[in-house]
């Protein structure tokens, strides 16, 4: 652990201070703050922060070596922090922070921030670079009918609702549905999810009426006029947790992902928002995944699904494949 002349501020991405060594040594320092650590104990978080093998490096010099100034004994055979902060922040580096001042001019990323957070937000980023600009994108099939991420009444729905599914309290909503009908509603707010394709956000949540619970609701984001939070209880026995749309559609889309070209973590990265069930099938090595989705959102996840090429297989259902097979068939024709 030689020191290095250099600040927070200009630390690059494989400072040393983001290797595993000093990731195992915070975490000895943030637990025996609180609880004194045997040398077991910390035998085991090293294990778990570095390789098998560091360990044997890492604790001589904590407990008796030249590191040893950071820990004091506590007891005959136990250790704790001589520091005097329980909690050791790592710093960001420079491209951490070029890559913050980018999500930052993101008008869907301001969305999760209340005004005060983002002027602090701005005023601590104002020096630095952004990593790239929004301008440096052009998304292909996808509807221009996104979303007004910047209008204050949505801003207010967005934020409500955020506080709602955060405190997991029951939510009353003005709601405009097709041919503009109104309709007020009690709701319980599960989670939020966002079409890549209509670059839009929806309300994914159960029904309450009378205290009881009803059915799956999915509510467009753009068309709730207002809401605030409820006053009733949750009612009793509800799982926020429980699967959305898996009761609701027998068939989903099954895929075979091929355990190459880090097909896997692209995937569960691709697909976060969807509701899926993944296995491993060892006698392919590869892992067999069930996607359940809205029916409105069949054509996008269709044409993500493609975008992978060979390192995935539809499986299934009949219909779902039937238009996979003339997607293909004509984007075939189109080139030959």
């Amino acid at each position: 652990m030689n020191a290095k002349k250099t600040t927070a501020e200009t630390f690059t991405l494989f400072e040393e201070i983001y290797g595993s060594y000093f990731q195992a040594v915070r975490r000895i320092l943030e637990q025996s703050f609180h609880t004194p650590l045997t040398l077991q104990d910390m035998y085991r978080l090293v294990r778990a922060c570095a390789f098998e093998e560091s360990a044997s490096v890492i604790v001589p010099k904590l407990t008796k070596g030249p590191w040893s100034a950071l820990l004091k004994k506590d007891g005959e055979k136990t250790w704790k922090s001589a520091l005097r902060i329980a909690s050791l922040k790592t710093p960001l580096t420079s491209l951490q922070k070029s890559w913050l001042k980018a999500l930052l001019n993101d008008v869907r990323f301001r969305l999760f921030f209340t005004e005060e957070q983002l002027t602090h937000l701005s005023e601590e980023l104002k020096e630095i670079p952004a990593l790239y600009r929004q301008e440096d994108f052009r998304c292909f099939d996808q509807y221009a009918d996104g979303d007004s991420y910047e209008d204050p009444a949505y801003r207010t729905v967005f934020r409500t609702i955020l506080q709602a599914i955060s405190s997991r309290k029951p939510l009353f909503t003005a709601y405009s549905g097709k041919k503009g009908r109104h309709m007020t509603m009690e709701i319980l707010p599960c989670r939020l999810q966002y079409s890549q394709k209509d670059d839009k956000f929806r309300l994914l949540g159960i029904s309450v009426r009378h205290g009881r619970i009803g059915a799956p609701m999915i509510l467009n984001l753009a068309r709730i006029e207002g809401c605030h939070l409820s006053r009733n209880p949750v009612p009793a026995g509800f799982d926020w947790n429980t699967p959305f749309l898996s009761e609701n559609r027998p068939e989903p889309v099954q895929i075979r992902i091929a355990n190459e070209r880090n097909a896997l973590e692209r995937c569960m990265l691709h697909f976060a928002n969807y509701e899926k069930r993944t296995v491993y099938d060892p006698d392919t090595d590869t892992w067999l995944c069930s996607l359940y989705y809205d029916p409105s959102d069949e054509t996008e996840l269709l044409i993500e699904l493609l975008s992978f090429g060979p390192v995935i297989r539809i499986l299934g259902p009949e219909n779902f494949l039937k238009q996979v097979r003339e997607r293909v068939k004509r984007q075939h024709e189109l080139f030959f």
